[in-house]
């Protein structure tokens, strides 16, 4: 994940649930769900589609 102004790097498993967070791989917000999903609420998603993530996935969280 390159440097973005603003936000924390934090790996998937420690952000809490319902927390948003930045996802860099898909340039996109997610919203976490459970351990090992999460939803889309920029771009496409509506917050309705889980997607899969890894505990040790690398994403950023707004600071």
């Amino acid at each position: 994940m390159t440097s973005h102004p603003g936000f924390h790097r934090i790996k998937f498993s420690d952000v809490a649930l319902g927390q948003r967070f930045y996802d860099p791989i898909s340039a996109e917000y997610f919203v976490k769900q459970s351990d090992s999903l999460a939803a889309m609420v920029t771009g496409l998603g509506d917050g309705t589609v889980p997607d899969e993530f890894e505990a040790d996935d690398v994403v950023g969280i707004d600071l």
